[in-house]
């Protein structure tokens, strides 16, 4: 049964299944779907056509095998979700968020509070994302990754989790993505590769492909990316 608020607003076109409770002071637009087993706390918006709570589905041709039950998805208080966002079931979303439209983020992913997840960002599944982060427009976020707090990554940034690149069977002790210190900058386009870590506090340059792991505080460009200087004031 669902625990709706009195003091909540809700598009009578939009489509509230059970179990879902909607705290006080929420705004839900046309053509909202939220799925079972989600909450939205206090003060959230939520506009035309986002979902929330979808279940990952497969015709059985994925390699990575999906599971019947997922946690409860949790979007924390002072959200606002643009046009069509989606976000699947048993990831937590902290509060003061902001969900450009065509975002998307899988399972099991947890989102800090104040970031900001730009338009057609896409976040794959177990990834962690710390507070105060901003990811920019059409940048893509793969599953098993770790981001950290006051990061900034520029648009059109890719990351990937897999060397092998399908060619072998599906192994979650192998396939993971980057992990991404506090205080990093990624500029525009480039490319981070699975398995590296890029150090607290340093600056990835645009165009960058990042094949191994970053030291704190140094500023890195170029294809593969090389060490290039200290971060100034360091």
């Amino acid at each position: 049964m669902n625990q709706i608020s009195k003091k909540a607003i809700v598009a009578k076109t939009a489509i509230i299944h059970d179990d879902v409770v909607i705290e006080d002071d929420v705004i839900i637009h046309d053509h909202v779907v939220i799925y079972p087993n989600t909450v939205v706390k206090a003060g959230t918006e939520i506009f035309d056509n986002c979902v929330l709570g979808k279940l990952p589905t497969s015709p059985g041709i994925t390699s990575r095998q999906l599971k019947n039950e997922y946690e409860t998805l949790v979007v924390g208080e002072n959200c606002v979700l643009c046009p069509s966002v989606v976000l699947y079931a048993g990831s937590t979303f902290g509060h003061n968020n902001l969900f450009g439209d065509f975002c998307s983020v899988r399972e099991e992913c947890h989102v800090g509070n104040n970031c900001i997840l730009s338009r057609n960002v896409s976040v794959n599944y177990n990834t962690v994302i710390g507070n105060d982060t901003k990811i920019m427009d059409n940048s893509h976020i793969t599953g098993n990754m770790k981001i950290g707090n006051h990061v900034f990554i520029s648009v059109l940034v890719a990351t990937t989790n897999d060397n092998t690149m399908g060619r072998e069977e599906y192994n979650p002790d192998h396939v993971y993505g980057a992990v991404i210190e506090d205080d990093v900058t990624i500029g525009a386009a480039a490319n981070i590769l699975p398995h590296v870590t890029v150090g607290k506090n340093a600056i990835v340059g645009a165009g960058a492909v990042v094949t191994k792991s970053v030291p704190e505080n140094k500023v890195v460009m170029g294809c593969p990316a090389k060490i290039i200087r200290d971060v100034e004031g360091e």
